[in-house]
């Protein structure tokens, strides 16, 4: 992987120096300063750049409100990924991340629903809603916990909402407000929550809810249906009614003159309506229902539709509390407009409105409304004149028309239709479509994949939802840190993109309720989707990572690897080194960039002319600037020329008079011409607005603000204070310290400056050239100047090199400098900033009141050390010890306050003291001071010593602190994770001594583990016999009991796992395995078990202790698919150490591991795998079932045998394997059955032989026994084997079955039913067993008269009617009259042979005949 400052043109050897910038050479402090200001000018150029986003009225091309304009209709609106390469085609534009069920207590409600239910969201305290009938339910739509609810109303609930109330009215704990109406009453209740769960770590305000019983207010609602209710951000509650009229919920703390604490307000049939002028035409009739409202906060606006599609604007007044109907337009007016400005378009498409949403000040300063249709049309709608001084609104202006995918002739996707919901905010639209009755697809169209375009551009992607959406919402973002990539309040400006904000800001989650539960969909923003790609593609190098820097141009591609990049997570450590690969693949190279004449006299014509070619490489990407590759489309900025070939010169080109612009004249003394430019590349642009993008308004806002406040006489004042407080400045640095821990990592670069040969260059080639590029330039002499630019191009292309490394060791010195400047505010920040401020001196409080951010940092040098001086002189005026803040000081910025105190021996001494100080706290503020000043000792420690010692004072924690900063301090350079990892090579006496060097110090942390287990194993009554004899000896306050020294343990093995070392993390895990601490490695969650594991099986193949470990780990990882494959490998492994049964156990495990694979990640293959896990489960069932076999019989302790069974017991076989050297030699029918069954083998001989064997193998068994004994063991068998193959005709020969069955009963003289009960007991259906016996009479088989009775299968067939007529339920109701007729066939027909055979006196015969008639008289009773 290339360095950040590496030059690919130089050929010295590279050297990554880990020091500071101001280390870098003997430049003068003048030099450093210059290079802090030249890279704080390209950071000013980013600036400019990111915060040059358009409005929504410009992406829309809406020059004004009455100049409409309509978009959609293009195939680049919708634009496909896969024309920018192989793999984003499939990018993912949104993620689900969960789905969650209702919970099961609402779901047994349903049961008991009389008249109505409905559902719905509160995003804003993360709850969904359900009522039936009266009674309502709220719960969290994340996890379905906490379901509360309220049942105190007698009527069915119409509305619901949640309100913020209005502030000094209700109680503190009050903090929100449910209103409900019903056909008879509008409640008020009143909602609380507890901040956190019981035992829950993380903060949480809205974790518990609380109804209060009793309702606040209670008004009637004057028979009002009620169909929507909605609320403003300063408490008020407005409501839409059937009627068609919209009413507010007035409430207030105490009755008035004429007003009481709660009413009802009519804003549609006000007092004053007669006062609204006549040429407004409000369209609102009292039959049309209002169905729906909107509330604009930012402009206090209020919008409603009406179930014909009318829309209606009210006015809430400057502060919001007011009320003014303003303005109204019709659905038929709205349709008319838009089939104005889309002519092409079929009318039907605009109508019916489904859904409005407020587009609020935060999104655009000109667009206030988008309606959105059955289709997916959005309407846009604006309220005044763009850009007008005129905040309230008069007018509603349709200004655009967007139309959904799907309208475009060359359309892959289909339209939106039947859309019956809808979500829009801040661009993102959600259409629920109706797919079926039952079941929707969610639509989901966005701009954030296309920022800085000069048009909209949008994604879009469908999800298929398994039911209907009941409803749509957003959860709330989590705030980000005030200013970080936020442009200035006083710029007045809409919300940046997505790609701006994606560093501190979670992505946007929709929440989607549906019959089935709450799905929870993500909308990925570009670095979710580099993650997706990363991840999908196992590493950077992947036409689909390749793609993404050229879908969003390398300058910006790259600041959103630095998002993974930078990050400490562990989770993410393979994906931030996946990040960092692609930064470098795909970040482009610096360059000199020469212009031609032709671009020259092209741009000189038409000035701003910019290409619009869609179809080229990155054309919907992020703006293009010359010298960043950032940008805004159409604007250029200042390249970096250098002065003639010339060697840079450090400092030489701070100013900005070193840029100029790209592809336009350039101010030059030369004839207005402009030379060659550098390019940087995407890596720099890259880390450049990475940085502002962290700082965002930080870097051009001020240090301090004023505050009022009453000094001591009660006067007021003013006083100087940090404009960020201390969390705010600790989010900075946290971050900034990542991206510098970045450049540190990829810190190379050159000791010397490359200096091009100017020997080689022609003499008058800046002649040539100038003439080359003037307009006027002869045909003749351009194919020479070609050649005369690749000359200047491969010369200047070092020198290309030599500044953008110039520039990144400038950025690197700034971002250090920034964490130093950002460090020291904090420290300032922690000592109440506005006390110390108040020492300074006047000039100096000037000074500071007008410092900016970025002039603090470049060259606030002499404040910062004003800064540093007045802390230490406040500390010294306490009276002080200034060794705390100093510490801080030296740590957090170094290059400010520097240090060279020894601290061993005072390290040595407050640990001694803090042995005899009693009070808790200084007891442990004192052992942190210790091990403090222990940790910066550089030298080798005598960790034993000071372990023990820690360990006296039960410090645990500073243990493990000391040994892990002493491991790293012994071995700085990571030689023996180096050594570790490639397999410990004997020859590596370098590594092998650091690794050596380094267990030393883990084995303390183990032996401290290993007494702490000691103690918990103890018995706590255990009784010890004394020392000496005597008297007791006195109790030993400092001894731990198990209990304790479990919590201890517990507590400092959790705060060891928390470590980044792998190698310590080896360690530990191998005392775990020692101590027989299997489960408490299980629990552990860490990126180095897996990797510890697989390399402990890998080295030791046998231990079935070490496999059994690692499918647990992936079991509980839910890695499913590795937990199968290991479990797979176990229960085939050859040895006597694993039985059969253990085997078929692990099978099983295996297959439930396989399908509690995730289905959206599993492939074909995986699918293959757990087929292939189902076939071996059933072979093995069939080696269990022989090895059931032979152990019954009769020679089974022969020693042939048992080592047969240990032969099954080894390993797993095949199935012909089983058959040919088990089943077949040992005499078992029954398993060459199931084998022949199992494999599918067809062969109609073998299985009537097989069967054959069975029979008689079974009979044998019971010789010399009773008939009836007999029979029926070979009954019961019978059964047995009936119900698993008798539904397979190929597998349960009936015919022969039947025949073999009754000749065996002839032969023993045995019941006739016998045969007929047994094959119906198995499953044989009683029409088939029917006509089995009919064909086999009719076969006239000559054995039946050998054997004397001729009529036994009448006789049969007379019991086997005889049961049907007396059990006629044996038949299918469906099937029974056929039957029945079949029946009444085939007696006639027995009857017809019977009388022929009567007429010779056969007394068996009469009797036959006797019973068929006795069955044809019933069964024609049945008919």
């Amino acid at each position: 992987m290339p360095g950040l400052y590496s030059s690919a043109t130089s050929q010295q050897p590279m050297a990554s120096l880990g020091v500071r910038p101001a280390t870098y050479s003997s430049t003068s402090v003048h030099e450093q300063d210059s290079g802090l200001d030249w890279a704080g000018q390209i950071v000013d150029k980013h600036m400019l750049e990111d915060r040059s986003y358009p409005d929504l009225s410009e992406l829309l091309q809406v020059p004004s409100h009455d100049y409409p304009t309509a978009s959609g209709l293009s195939e680049y609106d919708y634009p496909s990924h896969s024309v920018h390469g192989v793999g984003l085609s499939s990018l993912a534009q949104v993620r689900e991340t969960k789905h969650t069920p209702l919970p099961p207590e609402l779901v047994e409600r349903f049961a008991h629903m009389q008249c109505n239910c409905n559902m719905g969201l509160f995003p804003e305290i993360n709850r969904a809603w359900l009522t039936i009938d009266s009674d309502i339910f709220v719960w969290n739509y994340e996890d379905s916990g906490d379901l509360a609810y309220f049942d105190g109303l007698n009527e069915t609930i119409l509305s619901v909402a949640l309100v913020r109330p209005k502030p000094d009215i209700f109680q503190s704990h009050i903090q929100f407000l449910l209103c409900l109406a019903t056909p008879i009453d509008i409640v008020l209740l009143g909602v609380s929550f507890t901040s956190s769960r019981a035992g829950g770590a993380a903060e949480e305000p809205y974790a518990e809810m609380h109804l209060l019983p009793d309702p606040l207010f209670t008004i009637p609602s004057d028979n009002t249906y009620v169909t929507d209710i909605a609320a403003s951000g300063n408490g008020r509650v407005f409501m839409a009614a059937k009627d068609g009229c919209l009413y507010e919920l007035f409430y207030q703390a105490e009755d008035g003159w004429f007003t009481r604490k709660c009413r009802k307000i009519n804003h549609s049939h006000s007092k004053l309506s007669f006062l609204v002028p006549s040429f407004l035409n409000f369209s609102f009739l009292e039959d049309d229902a209002l169905v729906q409202i909107a509330i604009d906060d930012t402009r206090n606006i209020l919008y409603t539709r009406s179930e014909k599609g009318t829309l209606q604007v009210f006015d809430l007044g400057s502060d919001g509390l007011g009320m003014s109907r303003v303005a109204s337009v019709s659905q038929q007016t709205a349709v008319y407009n838009a089939s104005l400005i889309v002519r092409t378009i079929d009318k039907s498409n605009f109508k019916p409105i489904v859904h409005v949403a407020a587009v609020t000040s935060e999104e655009s300063a000109n667009i206030h409304l988008v309606a959105v249709t059955h289709t997916g049309v959005r309407l846009y709608f604006s309220t005044s004149h763009f850009y007008s001084q005129q905040r309230e609104p008069y007018t509603l202006s349709l200004v655009h028309v967007r139309l959904p995918p799907g309208f475009c002739a060359s359309a892959a996707v289909p339209r939106p239709s039947h859309v019956h919901m809808a979500h829009y905010k801040n661009g993102a639209l959600l259409l629920a479509s109706s797919l079926t009755e039952e079941e929707d697809v969610l639509h989901t169209m966005s701009g954030d994949a296309f920022p800085f375009q000069r048009h909209l551009l949008e994604t879009q992607s469908t999800t298929r939802l398994y039911g209907r959406a009941w409803a749509l919402g957003e959860a709330p973002v989590p705030a980000p840190p005030r200013g970080s990539g936020y442009t200035p309040p006083e710029l007045q400006r809409p919300d940046p993109p997505s790609i701006v904000t994606q560093h501190v800001q979670a992505p946007r989650r929709f929440i989607t309720l549906t019959r089935q539960g709450s799905h929870l969909i993500d909308l990925l923003r570009p670095v979710e989707q580099l993650r997706h790609l990363l991840e999908a593609s196992g590493g950077a190098d992947a036409e689909a990572v390749k793609a993404f820097f050229t879908l969003h141009k390398d300058a910006q591609a790259c600041a959103s690897a630095l998002i993974l990049a930078c990050s400490k997570a562990a989770a993410d450590q393979q994906v931030s080194e996946w990040a960092s690969r692609a930064f470098f693949m795909y970040g482009s190279e610096p360059r000199m960039v020469f212009p031609t004449a032709t671009a020259d006299v092209q741009q000189q014509q038409q000035p701003g002319l910019q290409p619009t070619n869609l179809l080229g490489a990155g054309a919907f990407s992020s703006p293009t600037v010359a010298n960043t590759s950032i940008g805004t489309p159409g604007l250029s900025t200042r390249g970096f020329q250098p002065p003639q070939a010339s060697t840079p010169v450090p400092g030489q080109y701070a100013g900005a008079q070193g840029f100029q612009q790209v592809g336009t004249p350039a101010a030059t003394p030369t004839h207005g011409l402009m030379g060659p430019e550098v390019q940087f590349s995407g890596k720099h642009n890259g880390l450049y607005l990475y940085f502002y993008r962290i700082l965002g308004s930080v870097w051009d806002g001020r240090l301090v603000s004023e505050v009022a406040y009453q000094n001591r006489q009660g006067q007021p004042a003013l006083c100087l204070n940090s404009s960020r407080n201390a969390d705010e400045l600790g989010w900075y640095v946290e971050q900034l310290r990542a991206l510098r821990d970045f450049l540190d990592k990829n810190q190379q670069y050159t000791i010397c400056t490359v200096t091009p040969d100017r020997s080689v260059l022609p003499r008058n080639l800046q002649q040539r050239v100038i003439g080359f590029m003037r307009p006027d330039v002869s045909l003749a002499s351009t194919n020479h100047m070609d050649q005369v630019q690749q000359q200047l191009q491969t010369k200047y292309q070092v020198e290309a090199q030599a500044l953008e490394k110039r520039s990144l060791l400038n950025l690197h010195a700034l971002v250090a400098r920034t964490c130093e400047a950002l460090g020291l505010w904090k420290i300032l920040c922690d000592h109440q900033f506005h006390i110390l401020v108040s020492a300074l001196p006047p000039n100096v409080q000037d000074q500071l009141r007008m410092q900016v951010f970025c002039d603090f940092v470049v060259n606030g040098k002499e404040l910062s050390n004003k800064l540093i001086l007045c802390l230490i002189s406040r500390y010294l005026g306490d009276n002080a010890t200034t060794d705390a803040v100093s510490d801080r000081l030296r740590d957090v910025c170094p290059s400010l306050y520097s240090h060279n105190d020894a601290v061993a021996s005072k390290a040595s001494e407050v640990l001694q003291i803090s042995k005899s100080v009693q009070n808790k706290h200084e007891k442990e503020a004192m052992l942190q001071e210790s091990l403090q000043r222990y940790k910066e000792i550089s030298t080798q420690l005598n960790l034993p010593l000071i372990c023990q010692q820690f360990e006296e004072v039960h410090f645990f924690g500073g243990v493990v602190d000391i040994c892990l900063t002493a491991a790293l301090k012994r071995d700085p350079q990571g030689l023996a994770l180096h050594f570790y990892k490639n397999g410990e090579p004997p020859e590596d006496a370098q590594g092998m001594e650091a690794f050596r060097a380094r267990v030393d110090c883990y084995r303390a942390i183990t032996d401290m583990l290993h007494n702490l287990l000691s103690v918990c194993l103890q018995h706590p009554q255990a009784p010890s016999v004394p020392a000496a004899p005597g008297p007791p000896p006195a109790p030993d306050y400092n001894r731990l009991t198990p209990t304790q020294a479990e919590q201890q343990m517990e507590k400092t093995l959790q705060m060891a796992l928390k470590s980044d070392d792998e190698l310590f993390h080896t360690v530990l895990y191998d005392w775990l395995l020692d101590m027989q601490l299997t489960d408490k490695l299980l629990e552990i969650r860490s990126a180095y078990v897996e990797s510890y594991l697989k390399r402990s099986v890998s080295h030791q193949a046998d231990n079935l202790q070490l496999l059994d470990m690692l499918w647990k780990f992936y079991e509980k990882s839910q890695q499913y698919i590795a937990a199968a494959r290991i479990l797979t490998k176990l229960a085939e492994r050859h040895g006597s150490d694993v039985n059969l049964k253990r085997r078929v156990e692990y099978l099983s495990r295996a297959a439930i591991c396989a399908k509690s694979a995730d289905l959206r990640s599993t492939a074909g293959n995986e699918g293959e795998f757990l087929h292939e896990l189902e076939e071996k489960i059933e072979v093995a069932r069939l080696q269990t079932q022989i090895v059931d076999a032979l152990s019954v019989k009769e020679h089974m302790r022969s020693s042939t045998m048992l080592e047969v069974i240990g032969r099954l017991n080894a390993q797993l076989f095949d199935i012909t394997q089983l058959y040919g050297e088990f089943a077949e030699p040992f005499q078992l029918p029954e398993c060459k059955l199931a084998i022949v069954h199992c494999a599918g083998h067809v062969d109609s001989v073998l299985i009537e032989m097989l069967w054959r064997e069975i029979i008689e193998e079974e009979m044998k068994k019971t010789v010399g026994r009773s008939t009836e004994t007999v029979m029926t063991t070979l009954s019961n068998r019978l059964v047995a084997l009936g119900r698993i193959y008798a539904s397979s005709d190929r597998f349960f020969p009936l015919e022969f079955l039947v025949r073999l069955l009754e000749q065996r009963c002839c032969q023993l003289s045995a019941d006739a039913a016998l045969v007929v009960n047994t094959l119906l007991a198995a499953g044989v259906h009683l029409p088939a067993l029917l006509g089995t016996y009919d064909k086999l009479y009719r076969a006239k088989d000559p054995w039946w008269q050998s054997s004397r009775k001729p009529l036994h299968l009448l006789t049969v067939i007379t019991k086997l009617l005889a049961l049907f007529v007396d059990a006629p339920n044996a038949v299918a109701h469906q099937e029974r009259r056929k039957f029945i007729a079949m029946c009444l066939d085939v007696v006639t027909a027995y009857l017809v042979d019977l009388q022929t055979m009567s007429a010779s006196a056969d007394t068996d015969a009469g009797a036959l005949v006797r019973s068929f008639r006795a069955l044809h008289a019933q069964l024609d009773r049945m008919l």
